[in-house]
C-alpha cells in the first residue's frame, strides 16, 4: 500500500512537472496564461468537440473566447485526432457562402450590385475570383436565386433604390443616379425576366409631352 501510494504520487507530481513545462513553453510562444486557463478550466468539452466535430481552429477560439493557435496548441499538446474532413467545400462551414445566402434572402435580392455584396463579405476588388467562386457554389446548389449577383453597376442599384420607393418620373431619377439610359435598362431587365415592378409616378399625356419639351430645350442650350 505504501509503494502504490508513493507510485501514484510519483507519477501525480511528473504530470504537475510536464504540465508546468508545458505553461513555460506557451509563455515562452507569447500565448496568453489567463486563455490557457479557460482552457483547462473547459478541457473535456473541447475535447469532445475536436474528436466529434469538424469545426475549423477559428470557430472553436470564438466558442471558447481563445485564439485558433491556442486550440491548435491544446491539440497538440493532448494528442487528438481530428475526424477526416469531407471532400468537397463545406456551404454549411463557410462564412462567404452563409454569409451570400442571407444577402440572397432579401427583398429584391437580384438588385443589390455585386460592389455592394462584396463589401458586405469584407471582398476587395483584387479578390473578384475569391466571391465569384462562392458565388457559382450557392447558386449551383439552389441556395440563391440565378439572378442574384447578376447586377454590376453601382448607379443602377442606387437607381432602383428610388424607383422602388419614390414616385418620380424614371429619366429623372436617372438623372439623379447619372445614368442617361434608366429607361432602356428596365426594359433589358424585363425581357430578361427581372421582376420590376411598374413604376410609382402614373405618366399623363402632358406631362410626357412637358417632359420632352424640356429635355429637347435642355439638349439645345449651348455651354457657356
Amino acid at each position: 500500500m505504501i509503494f502504490l501510494s508513493l507510485h501514484n504520487g510519483g507519477a501525480e507530481a511528473s504530470r504537475e512537472i510536464a504540465e508546468k513545462k508545458g505553461i513555460e513553453k506557451l509563455a515562452g510562444r507569447g500565448i496568453d496564461m489567463g486563455k490557457y486557463g479557460i482552457l483547462r478550466a473547459r478541457e473535456n468539452d473541447l475535447t469532445r468537440d475536436l474528436k466529434r466535430t469538424i469545426l475549423p481552429f477559428w470557430k472553436l477560439g470564438e466558442k471558447y473566447g481563445v485564439s485558433k493557435q491556442a486550440i491548435q496548441a491544446f491539440q497538440r499538446r493532448r494528442g487528438i485526432k481530428r475526424l477526416p474532413k469531407p471532400k468537397g467545400h463545406q456551404i454549411e462551414n463557410c462564412p462567404i457562402c452563409q454569409k451570400l445566402i442571407e444577402i440572397g434572402k432579401r427583398s429584391r435580392c437580384e438588385f443589390i450590385s455585386s460592389h455592394t455584396i462584396r463589401k458586405e463579405l469584407g471582398i476587395r476588388k483584387k479578390q473578384r475570383g475569391k466571391y465569384l467562386y462562392h458565388l457559382r457554389i450557392v447558386r449551383e446548389k439552389g441556395l440563391v436565386g440565378g439572378k442574384f449577383g447578376c447586377l454590376h453597376s453601382r448607379k443602377v442599384e442606387k437607381a432602383y433604390q428610388i424607383y422602388f420607393t419614390k414616385c418620380l418620373p424614371i429619366r429623372r431619377i436617372g438623372w439623379m443616379v447619372g445614368l442617361q439610359n434608366f429607361q432602356s435598362i428596365i426594359k433589358r431587365h424585363l425581357a430578361l425576366g427581372w421582376d420590376v415592378p411598374p413604376s410609382l409616378y402614373v405618366y399623363d399625356g402632358k406631362e410626357r409631352s412637358r417632359i420632352k419639351a424640356k429635355y429637347r430645350k435642355g439638349k439645345k442650350r449651348k455651354p457657356r
